[in-house]
């Protein structure tokens, strides 16, 4: 099925349901953040950055605190895994017309899942980094050969983490572009600030190097207005992925379960129609074309 069709297929689903998709997506991103600021609040942010001061002053000799930035990537990393494995759970729960609770955006923290999502965050993450020190480029394409792992643990409970990835790999072997083409549809919408962001620089180039030019007080104008245009964008991203997230998330699990559909040789048809039907849309039957051969 075509990408353009796969979206469709997500837009008509969310229909009345897209703000428990948008709560869903916000829970695990202010839990998230929240983490983060906990721990820097907790260490205090000079501490946390102190691994970038050898790079400046240099090398003084070890000190703990050196630790503390990769204990807070590999923290949020984890967490962030977690959390994304979750929400795209949920997606199939809402696909498949199941009783929603907004609890279940945690649900890969539940009892009997923790573990071996754990172990599924943990072995993918250390294969991806591990191709990716060949140059990024193998590693990237790695994690999209190993994309649908954690959906495979939720529809195959009895799967160990290392057969989810098998499983995934096998799936996402002649698919891989799609499913990157299916996600860069959604980059514009993230263009735009950004857009926005350097369309202002460029044009105001000469502004910004005047102001630079005539000491602290030009520098904490321009600085100023810098500020303000990137607090925008940001405003502008947020609002934004407030709208795309969910709408990428659950175009992203209608592309999973057309592959699962066609791993157990049902046509993508069927499982569009059954959408539909439980969305209580009708699909309109498709016209056989008539095609005179030529002689």
């Amino acid at each position: 099925m075509s990408i353009a069709a796969m979206k469709e297929l997500a837009s008509t689903a969310m229909k009345g349901n897209r703000l428990l998709l948008t709560v869903g997506f916000v829970l695990p991103l202010v839990m998230w953040t929240t983490v983060a600021q906990i721990f820097i609040t907790i260490f205090g942010m000079d501490a946390v950055l102190s691994i970038i001061t050898p790079f400046f002053e240099g090398w003084n000799g070890f000190e703990w605190s050196y630790l503390l930035l990769p204990i807070l990537l590999i923290l949020l990393f984890i967490l962030g895994d977690f959390l994304h494995i979750s929400y795209r759970w949920f997606g199939i729960d809402f696909l498949e017309s199941k009783p929603l609770d907004v609890k279940l955006t945690f649900q890969a923290f539940f009892k009997e899942n923790r573990g071996k999502v754990f172990k599924l965050v943990v072995l993918r993450g250390a294969i991806v980094f591990a191709w990716s020190l060949l140059f990024i480029l193998p590693g990237i394409w790695k994690a999209y050969l190993y994309s649908q792992a954690g959906n495979n643990l939720k529809t195959n409970p009895s799967m160990t983490p290392m057969e989810a990835m098998n499983l995934s790999e096998e799936q996402m072997k002649d698919n891989s572009k799609h499913y990157a083409i299916l996600q860069a549809t959604f980059v514009p919408w993230y263009a735009i600030p950004i857009g926005l962001v350097i369309y202002f620089i460029a044009t105001n180039t000469f502004e910004i190097q005047t102001g630079l030019e005539l000491g602290t007080e030009g520098a904490q104008l321009i600085f100023g207005v810098i500020f303000v245009v990137l607090s925008i964008a940001g405003l502008l991203l947020i609002l934004f992925s407030l709208y795309v997230e969910p709408y990428k998330m659950v175009s992203k699990q209608v592309f999973y379960k057309e592959l699962i559909n066609r791993d157990n040789n049902d046509t993508y048809d069927d499982f569009e129609k059954e959408l539909l039907e439980k969305q209580g849309l009708a699909k309109k039957p498709r016209r056989n074309r008539h095609i005179t051969p030529k002689l």
